[in-house]
């Protein structure tokens, strides 16, 4: 009996804490001018800062994942351009809120750090587009 519980605990547990509806949660990564907005159980409003402070905002589509190691489980918003397609166009990890972009090379999709460890986080801020234009001031 124990080893069931055990079991139920390593495969659910984690989407029982970290939920899989992320709506109404905003992520920041203020120093580069990029903005997560979680608008509806499985869409996202992205706000991208290239180089030049031009944004781009644009609505994606998000799943959440779960992918196990030896010793933890990695939990990752994936955000994709198309519905029900499989090639992610950005991953988040719900741990760290690193930003990985997922680039075609020779080999396949390979993902790219963008946005490592510690620039990004989880804000209560209603209009986080006008935040990031009012940063950019």
């Amino acid at each position: 009996m124990k080893i069931y519980i055990y079991f139920f605990f390593l495969v659910f547990s984690p989407s029982l804490v970290l939920g899989d509806d992320l709506t109404g949660k905003k992520i920041l990564c203020e120093k580069f001018l990029w903005g997560f907005d979680f608008f509806s159980s499985n869409q996202v409003k992205a706000i991208i800062t290239d180089y030049n402070k031009s944004s781009t905002i644009k609505d994606y589509y998000y799943e959440t994942e779960y992918y196990y190691s030896t010793n933890d489980y990695l939990p990752y918003i994936n955000i994709y351009e198309t519905k029900n397609i499989n090639n992610a166009n950005f991953s988040i990890n719900r741990k760290t809120l690193r930003v990985d972009v997922w680039t075609m090379t020779a080999g396949g999709y390979t993902s790219r750090e963008i946005i490592p460890e510690g620039f990004c986080k989880e804000v209560k801020i209603n209009n986080i587009v006008n935040y990031i234009e009012n940063l950019k001031k």
